[in-house]
């Protein structure tokens, strides 16, 4: 009986301290929200002109937006065939101009968390149904970014075709990302963004 009522107390006392701990207050979320904003800054020296010459990107002679059909959420890269896009699965692509390409990397790289929060949410990218596509002279994929605009999710795909030692990145998922993401994808003519 001792045992049980032993094994109960430290039931309960460990309860006691879990529900202590999950406690926020207001003011604590608030900073944390704070925190998660994004804020345009190039961090660790980069600048858009060192992002262009990264290892990775000597790679890419194009990027590509695309909407695309995903019956399949098995598959990775639902739009890959070969290596190069599958117009079966692909329902609209849009390639990106100089200017486009350089807003796309400043919103990926230049924007970044206020503050650095004490913990980052990161959400799955389970059915997505567009992606960045960065392809090389042969137009063939190197690697894409999936994304899920209405979960604010990301998964980057790499070609197992790609030597390079180091892959594109989405960077910093600070509040805010997305829809500036979302925002070039439509002035790049994207209609179908999900």
């Amino acid at each position: 009986m001792k045992h049980i009522l032993l094994t109960l107390a430290c039931i309960f006392f460990y309860s006691y301290c879990i529900a202590q701990e999950k406690k926020y207050t207001d003011s604590a979320v608030t900073e944390y929200i704070k925190a998660c904003q994004c804020k345009f800054g190039y961090k660790y020296g980069w600048k858009l002109k060192s992002v262009k010459k990264h290892e990775a990107y000597s790679w890419v002679k194009k990027i590509i937006f695309i909407s695309f059909k995903n019956d399949d959420s098995t598959k990775e890269v639902s739009y890959l065939k070969n290596e190069n896009i599958d117009n079966d699965v692909v329902t609209e692509q849009r390639l990106l101009t100089e200017e486009e390409t350089d807003s796309l990397f400043n919103i990926i790289y230049g924007y970044n968390y206020t503050t650095y929060p004490s913990k980052i949410l990161v959400f799955e990218c389970k059915r997505p149904e567009n992606a960045i596509l960065y392809l090389d002279k042969d137009d063939r994929i190197v690697f894409s970014i999936n994304i899920c605009f209405s979960g604010t999710g990301y998964k980057i795909w790499t070609s197992k075709n790609y030597k390079g030692t180091h892959t594109t990145t989405f960077g910093e998922t600070c509040f805010g990302k997305y829809e500036l993401l979302a925002k070039l994808f439509r002035s790049a003519g994207t209609r179908n963004i999900k």
